[in-house]
């Protein structure tokens, strides 16, 4: 007798949900990926009280991270409660470097080097925020390697893909740069991800339109349906779940989606 997986609701990569979101809203939000810009946000989630075991939506996994444009919260950031944050949730997010902050750059190279060096000995899968520190990331990269980053609205150049490629980044793909042929020529198609990189304020429910029409923008590019897209994103994220051995700490129904894809799927 043939069986069928269920079908796969969208997959957001990066998105910001506020936590005094009704709860049925969020269940309208299709899977997320959701990030946070800081410690003191993470923990009013509440993720210092097991949140991540108290407080399950189906399909949101909720990150902890901070944002490099935020000066008080780089300013405050502690690297073991980093640390403690980190050890309860799959996600780290969102991170990274932004040469257009009001930030010092030495102050957002220091918060990254601990995030990365905390993710090298706990593996997560880790988004990233680059704004026009493509290649002074990169370096950060090469000398900080983790396992599963993730590169949030990547405008890096071409020659900067390609090298982002080789350290093994994955990349979720915005809408704004979705129709850029880099993604066909440099990037292999099990290295994408989507995103709506959705704001505090939006409706939640509005995720899936947002996403599917990212979908339709990516699929395009590599000339496959959405629905073969789809696949492979939930194919990809699956494969960074192994990497980080996190699928313990997925929700119960994300678990279930990423365990019911074929083998060949999740490898």
């Amino acid at each position: 007798m043939t069986t069928h997986s269920p079908p796969l609701p969208t997959l957001d990569a990066h998105a910001h949900l506020g936590f005094g979101v009704p709860a049925d809203e969020l269940a309208q939000c299709g899977a997320v990926l959701a990030q946070t810009l800081s410690l003191q946000e993470a923990g009013k989630i509440g993720l210092f009280q097991g949140a991540l075991v108290d407080r399950r939506e189906p399909l949101v996994v909720w990150g902890v991270g901070c944002h490099p444009r935020k000066l008080s919260f780089q300013q405050a950031f502690d690297v073991e409660r980093f640390h403690e944050l980190a050890r309860r949730t799959a996600l780290v997010g969102e991170v990274g470097l932004d040469s257009g902050s009001q930030v010092p750059l030495d102050l957002q190279l220091q918060t990254f080097r601990q995030v990365l060096e905390v993710i090298q000995d706990l593996p997560r899968l880790t988004s990233i925020h680059s704004y026009k520190t493509c290649s002074l990331l990169l370096d950060e990269l090469i000398a900080r390697p983790i396992s599963a980053p993730v590169l949030h609205w990547w405008t890096g150049s071409t020659a900067e893909t390609r090298q982002a490629v080789a350290l093994g980044c994955y990349f979720s793909i915005h809408s704004q740069v979705a129709r850029q042929s880099k993604w066909r020529t440099q990037v292999p198609l099990e290295r994408v991800l989507v995103e709506s990189d959705h704001g505090y304020e939006d409706p939640p429910p509005a995720i899936p339109h947002r996403v599917a029409w990212v979908e339709y923008l990516v699929a395009q590019q590599y000339r496959i349906s959405v629905q073969e897209l789809r696949r492979k994103v939930w194919a990809n994220f699956a494969h960074l779940i192994r990497l980080t051995h996190t699928l313990d700490m997925l929700p119960d129904k994300m678990a279930e989606l990423v365990i019911s894809l074929p083998l060949e799927e999740r490898s």
